[in-house]
């Protein structure tokens, strides 16, 4: 069965409670998980810095950016200790989020992904744009698509 199950997540609530239930099939199954963040790259803008009359601008965005993503990985680690499951933490940077989280799933050995069914885009449905679709039909790994319930959760 599943030994080591990644979850990614973006900090929206959607990717919280599929942390919460990848976590909790972590631990029926005795297996370890690992939370991953993906941070874009952020495309550079000569216009915005000119904007801000600001030459660190650029540096200190991506610098909160990085921060909110460790946050972001804290708190599913926090989620994971408290029902007793090991838990690494992983921040990568890419163009692309499903390609990361999927190059992440294989170098790590993950044998399950636990994705949210849609993230930060809403509750729009847009399954051409998923990360979670693309995720599912382009890797190696099986996807475990958590779907929010009728109360929001």
């Amino acid at each position: 069965m599943y030994r080591h199950i990644l979850l990614p997540t973006d900090g929206s609530r959607l990717a919280e409670d599929a942390a919460a239930s990848g976590i909790a099939l972590a631990r029926a199954l005795g297996a370890r998980v690992t939370a991953v963040h993906v941070l874009p790259h952020p495309p550079s803008s000569k216009l915005e810095a000119w904007a801000h009359s600001d030459k660190t601008y650029a540096r200190r965005i991506d610098g909160a950016m990085e921060k909110r993503a460790h946050e972001y990985l804290e708190t599913v680690r926090e989620a994971a200790m408290l029902a007793g499951v090991s838990c690494d933490l992983s921040l990568v940077h890419g163009d692309s989020v499903h390609r990361e989280i999927l190059d992440v799933a294989e170098d790590l050995h993950c044998d399950l992904i636990v994705m949210a069914s849609h993230g930060e885009k809403g509750d729009a449905i847009r399954p051409q744009g998923s990360e979670t679709v693309k995720a599912a039909m382009l890797g190696k790994v099986p996807v475990l698509v958590h779907h929010a319930r009728a109360n929001g959760r």
